[in-house]
This record gives structure tokens, sequence and C-alpha cells, in this order.
């Protein structure tokens, strides 16, 4: 989640949570809020360390108590006794909220570290999301500036963010189940009104075998709308995804079957780019087939491999989606399709350029350029 979020939450909390002082309160809660994400540092050693690192120790379970004892042993020092028992409660409170509104969304979160590498990520909300932090910073703006009810305001917009929250939950496991139902049974029969070069997708159609035990199906929330979802499956086949808008009624579990879907296969493009495209009702999908095969590792130096390994922890979905020559050796670019808007560029994309006999030259991670060849 964003920094504003996180930030504005902390505001709100400290405002709630009895303490000698409102000031000092909220440029506590401003600390907790920000204080898990110190691990941003690790852009100054390199891209390749964040996305394997960030969110990781200072995001975990264990982290919560230990940074609000932390905070509440430094406030004790400063400022006596009394600060110890509301800034210990306070730190719990804010970082806490940290921890769940950056595991709501698809990134991935180590909650376990360092027991575990393992990342949880609960899918409910993109990675900025206005509404959220409309309601938030709303909440913190009445807390501070209407000290007579500034409090019941900033709990009612506390609680409806966090009503916000669950109903991107319900509409999260409505739009799981749909990519369950259309990945793994396939839709119903041919769409007559498919344009040349797609084809429909039959009865008892599926994409993946449900024993093949290889199959990864996700739903991902897109920006500015609860009701849009990016649903993807990765198996044997290769990958399939579409963008759908889910009804209001979604979360009462009033979703439509799928009846027909469009199949169309995306070729490798210029630039980084998703592939562009509306969201469609789950009457009317777009199915969109990607094809890619992870790399064998073994046929890559060892600093090569070590580079593309810690990429593949990180990504949910890698495609590669690009190979070019240039010299006499090649570009190899891998991109994650976790993080598909249509018509957006790729963030995270690892770039690597080997020479004629294979060996590793360069490699970047960032955004590919719009329109490089």
């Amino acid at each position: 989640m964003d920094p504003v979020t996180h930030v504005t939450t902390g505001v709100v909390l400290s405002q709630l949570l009895p303490a000698p002082s409102r000031g000092w309160a909220a440029l506590a809660g401003i600390l907790f809020a920000l204080l898990p994400d110190v691990d941003y540092f690790l852009l100054a050693v390199d891209r390749l360390s964040f996305i394997r690192h960030h969110r990781g120790f200072t995001h975990s379970l264990l982290a919560v108590p230990l940074f609000a004892l932390l905070g509440a042993g430094v406030g004790r020092a400063l400022g006596g006794p009394r600060w110890f028992r509301p800034l210990f409660f306070l730190g719990l409170a804010v970082l806490a909220s940290h921890l769940f509104l950056d595991l709501a969304t698809s990134f991935g979160t180590q909650i376990f570290s360092p027991l575990s590498r393992r990342k949880a990520a609960l899918d409910w909300v993109f990675i900025i999301d206005p509404y959220l932090t409309l309601f938030v910073a709303t909440g913190a703006a009445a807390a501070w500036f209407l000290p007579a009810w500034g409090r019941q305001v900033g709990a009612v917009c506390l609680a409806a963010a966090g009503a916000y929250m669950l109903l991107c939950g319900l509409y999260h496991h409505q739009a799981l189940a749909l990519a369950r139902q259309v990945f793994h049974h396939g839709a119903a029969e041919k769409n007559p009104g498919a344009p040349s070069g797609s084809k429909g997708l039959g009865r008892g159609w599926q994409l993946f075998p449900e024993k093949s035990g290889a199959i990864k199906v996700a739903a991902f929330p897109q920006p500015f709308s609860c009701r849009r979802w990016h649903l993807i499956a990765s198996g044997p086949q290769g990958i399939r995804q579409t963008f759908v808008e889910l009804p209001y009624l979604a979360p009462m579990g009033m979703t439509p079957e799928v009846k027909r879907a469009q199949a169309i296969t995306i070729p490798p493009g210029r630039d980084c780019r998703a592939p562009g495209g509306a969201y469609h009702p789950p009457q009317e999908l777009v199915m969109q087939s990607l094809n890619g095969v992870l790399p064998d590792l073994r046929k890559f130096p060892p600093e090569a491999r070590r580079i593309l390994e810690e990429y593949l922890e990180f990504a949910r979905f890698p495609l590669l989606y690009r190979a070019k020559p240039l010299g006499e050796g090649q570009v190899l670019e891998w991109l994650d399709l976790r993080f598909s808007v249509p018509g957006r560029t790729f963030p995270f994309v690892l770039r690597l350029h080997l020479d004629g006999g294979g060996r590793l030259q360069n490699w970047l991670l960032g955004r590919c350029q719009v329109g490089e060849n």
C-alpha cells in the first residue's frame, strides 16, 4: 500500500487512542506507520535485492511487538514513563494496520519472517486504492482539525475503510471462484461473433487437467474499481488470462455463469505494455492466450542463473516476454503478469543481456521503455 494511506491511518489511530499529547502522538503514529518501510534502503543496493527482501522481517508478525516495544522505549526515554504504555499500544495498532494493508495487496508480504520467506498476499486491493486512501485521509483530517467531535468522525471513517476492504475481499472471493470455473471447467459453446483468428471454447473444454498438479489460478485486483479483476492461470499449456467486471451484487454470490468465451492468442509485443482491451462481464469473457516456457536454468552461467532464480522467486506468473538479438548476443526480458493492467506498461521487468557465448554482460530490473524494439 502507498505511504499516504499508511501515514493517514497512523494519524487516525493516534487520535483515537489515549496519549499525553495529541501532537506528539500524531508524530509517533506517522513514524510507526513508516517504520516497516525502512527496508526501502535496499534500493540503494539494487532492485533485485529490493524485490527479494522488501516486505520481509520489517513486515512480519514478529516485528509488530518488537517495533512497538522499541518505539515505547524511545518514548519513555524522551518523555518519561507516562509515554511507555500509550506508545506501546499505539505502535501495536499502527504496525498491525500497516501489515494488514500491505497483506491485502498482491505484492506479497513475508509475515512469518524470519521463520519462512514465503510471501502471503490476500489480493484484495490494488497497490494504490484512492477510495481507501480517501476514507482514512478524511478520518485523519477530521480527527485532527475537529477536536470536539473529530474522534467520532475519525472512528466512522476508519470503520468505513475496514468495511470497504471487506467488500473488496468479497469481490475477490467471487472473482477467484469465477477463475476456477473458467480455467478448470471451461466455458460453453462457440461464440458466433468471434473475429477472424479467434475460436470459441467448447462445452467441457479444459485449459489444464484438474489432476495435473501444475495449474496455478489467481484473481488480481485492478485500479479504481473493486469490481474489475484480472483472472489468470498458468499450467503446462501456457498462460491464459482475462479481464472481467463483476456485477454489483457479486458479493452476495450473484455472479452469472460463463456462457461463452472468445479465445485469442496474444503475440509477443514490441513494447512492455499489457494487451489492451475492455473489462467484460462474466457472460462474455475474452480469453487471452500467452505462450511462455520457464527457462532451463542449467543453461545459464552462474551469475545469470542467480539473478534469474531470485527474480522467479519473486514473480508469481513469470513470462519470457521478449527475446531479441543484440550484436553477437541477445537480450531476454521476463515480466510478472501479476501486475497486468490493460494498456499499461509492466513494472518489474527483468532484462538480461547475454553475449554470443551465453555469458552475462549486464542486467536491468525496472520498466521497459515503450516503443523499444
